[in-house]
């Protein structure tokens, strides 16, 4: 995972940027720590015993505490259709049926974490299973469980997989409408943009825009606190009128996925595109933005991409006029 900062001069902004960014991650790290403790006592699935598919989609996010604790602990993977199944109560192990999966989805990841703490604890995906499998088993402590898969490039419709339960069928497979625009409801999430998720992810911007002091570990785990340890992740922050180049090589474009998205800078989704050439150049922003280029591997046993294979600049008002004289090279 690479932070990309900008080199620039001295910048007046971060007079008022950081102060305000520090006081937004406390409170950031206090509604965290507040939805998790009511989750716990309050969460209406820590009641319900018949576990079930759900969706994430405009219906799952209508309530205005989903979209907040929704946005209290990840950035959006704008990219993938995702489904959560649950809750499970096992004593040994977790099984779902892969081969029903890969009918869907040539890629795909599913995460297996506590219902109390939403603590993630293993993972499985279309890289680390053999296609010639039909079922996949995973040993986890007595507990209850979740499980949110994520599907990449997804058919329509797919079958959200059957699950079984220490050996026993549990949830039945499920079919699902799929179009390829399913996500296009993160574009409706902007107009609820409120002032406690400005308070709430007002330290993303100056974070990776004025972070180049801090320790990288502490950034990447700020900004993204669960990643897929099989994708690597570009981030930077823009400011108006600002733009990226990526730029990877010829063996980058062949055999990984791509994903660009774009964020306004209290992380609601702007824009998000697959990238499939060696050498792509965003639009400049109309605002303050942060963005994510997620690279994926396409198939089993490749390595994560070296620093000289993927280049990454920001480009600024001037250097876009330019057309690419004294880019800032990160």
């Amino acid at each position: 995972m690479h932070h990309v900062p900008p080199r620039s001069a001295i910048d007046l902004e971060a007079l008022w940027e950081i102060p305000m960014g520090l006081v937004s991650f406390g409170f950031s790290r206090g509604l965290r720590a507040t939805l998790t403790n009511l989750g716990r006592y309050y969460n209406p699935m820590n009641r319900q015993e018949t576990p079930q598919w759900q969706v994430v989609s405009a219906e799952f996010l209508a309530k205005p505490i989903k979209l907040l604790w929704a946005m209290s602990r990840a950035r959006w993977n704008l990219h993938a259709l995702i489904a959560i199944a649950g809750p499970f109560t096992l004593t040994q192990s977790i099984s779902l049926n892969v081969a029903t999966i890969a009918q869907g989805t040539p890629s795909w990841t599913a995460v297996f974490y506590t219902l109390r703490d939403y603590e993630t604890l293993a993972s499985i995906s279309s890289l680390s299973i053999a296609g010639d499998r039909e079922w996949e088993t995973v040993t986890l402590p007595p507990g209850r469980y979740l499980v949110g898969l994520r599907h990449y490039r997804w058919a329509n419709p797919i079958t959200l997989p059957a699950i079984r339960v220490d050996g026993q069928d549990t949830l039945a497979a499920e079919s699902l409408a799929s179009p390829p625009d399913f996500n296009r409801f993160y574009r409706d999430l902007l107009p609820r943009q409120g002032v406690i998720h400005q308070a709430l992810n007002g330290y993303v911007y100056p974070l990776l825009r004025y972070g180049k002091g801090l320790p990288a570990a502490f950034v990447r785990r700020v900004f993204l606190p669960v990643p897929n340890p099989e994708t690597q992740f570009h981030f930077g922050a823009l400011r108006r009128g600002e733009g990226v180049q990526f730029t990877v090589d010829s063996a980058i474009a062949a055999n990984y996925e791509l994903f660009f998205s774009l964020y306004n800078r209290f992380c609601f989704p702007l824009d998000w595109y697959p990238i499939t050439t060696e050498t792509h150049e965003t639009q400049p922003c109309d605002q303050k933005a942060v963005f994510i280029l997620r690279i994926h591997p396409k198939r089993p046993g490749l390595p994560q991409p070296n620093p000289d294979q993927v280049k990454v600049e920001v480009l600024t008002k001037m250097q876009q006029s330019a057309k690419g004289k004294g880019k800032d090279k990160i």
